[in-house]
């Protein structure tokens, strides 16, 4: 296990720089966002089958991974929230992230339990889309306003939006891949 050692300032800037694909605007940030999630949910219909197998290459079921998908949704949003807000900013916790393996590691507070259904998961789906959805609709394109990530260090509201799109986009893959692999071993 080491610390993120991406934590130089040129390495941050480059990867939040990365994060320009997700949208160049606020409405192209949202639109993006939007696409994103759309196709996150087509993922979970697509897995139900396999909601509780394990993912190729990853420790998770497809119930894990949407779960945690939702937790980083969720912390984004209040995230956002308080970056669009006129409440004062204090100094948090600037602790770089954790590499196993050369992979980022999910600070505790958002990895998943055991499995859920579903059922159980969507509604803070649906919460956390509303409140992402509602940020991006809100965040200036510049903002002096920055909370610290872990892996890509002072990030603006609309650049946490546009972390949001690239964190679903990832997991969104890796339920895809379970699917695909589904369906080529069934064609065999």
């Amino acid at each position: 296990m080491t610390y993120n050692s991406a934590s130089s300032q040129d390495q941050q800037a480059e990867q939040r720089q990365l994060l320009r694909a997700f949208g160049q605007t606020p409405a192209d940030v949202r639109s993006r966002l939007e696409r994103e999630l759309d196709a996150f949910e087509r993922a979970v219909n697509a897995a139900q089958p396999h909601w509780h197998t394990t993912l190729p290459g990853r420790s998770w079921t497809a119930a894990q991974e949407s779960e945690h998908i939702i937790r980083v949704n969720a912390g984004t949003a209040r995230i956002a929230a308080l970056l669009l807000s006129d409440k004062p900013l204090r100094p948090g916790d600037q602790t770089p992230g954790i590499l196993v393996d050369g992979k980022r590691q999910a600070p505790a507070g958002l990895q998943p339990g055991p499995d859920q259904s579903w059922a159980d998961l969507s509604a803070g789906h649906t919460q956390t889309r509303a409140a992402l959805l509602n940020a991006a609709a809100q965040a200036p394109e510049t903002s002096d306003r920055t909370f610290f990530h872990p892996f890509m260090g002072e990030l603006t509201a609309l650049d946490w939006l546009r972390m949001a799109g690239f964190h679903v986009r990832h997991h969104r893959k890796q339920l895809e891949k379970l699917v695909q692999g589904d369906a080529l071993e069934h064609l065999s």
